[in-house]
């Protein structure tokens, strides 16, 4: 049987600015990277299904993390904050709701990314520009990882060559 040796904590984390109770996983043991996230919709205020994928370190690489801006979010979120200032003479508590709106599409336009490829195809899972220290640590959990899986596997195939060439001197001994 084998026994799956976790390398990162299992922790969860937002998955979107105004909804920081939607929570996603990502987590990564001695042979596979683990994604579970839940999608949402309409600036990450609507939970809508879920996004698992599991993939073999073997056939994981290029792992990084990047900061991505989404140029249409930021300007709606702007527009929204100004028409809400401009509000204030007339309803504050109009005023007040729109600034809040308007700041949490703004903040949803700016996105921490963590991206790897798997097989030549590159996966992006999108996170709160709050939640840059934990794509961070993942990002260095996963390489880790694959660096352990790497060198296991060199490990296994050195020990496999010399038990050939020992098989193959106590064959050749024997044939002398």
């Amino acid at each position: 049987m084998v026994q799956s040796n976790s390398v990162s904590k299992n922790e969860d984390f937002s998955v979107s600015v105004v909804t920081p109770w939607v929570k996603g996983n990502m987590s990564v043991d001695d042979g596979f990277l683990k994604v579970k996230i839940q999608n949402t919709i309409l600036f990450g205020l609507i939970p809508a299904g879920m996004h698992k994928d599991t993939s073999p370190l073997q056939s994981v690489s290029n792992v990084y993390t990047s900061k991505e801006y989404k140029l249409g979010r930021l300007v709606l979120g702007a527009l929204v904050v100004l028409l809400g200032l401009s509000m204030f003479s007339s309803s504050f508590l109009g005023a007040i709701i729109a600034v809040l709106i308007g700041a949490a599409i703004l903040f949803s336009g700016i996105l921490t990314v963590f991206a790897y490829e798997r097989s030549g195809i590159e996966k992006k899972i999108f996170l709160p520009f709050f939640e840059a220290n934990h794509a961070s640590e993942f990002e260095e959990q996963v390489i880790s990882a694959m660096r352990a899986y790497q060198n296991d596997r060199n490990v296994r195939v050195h020990s496999q060559n010399s038990s050939d060439q020992i098989v193959n001197a106590i064959n050749h001994s024997n044939d002398n």
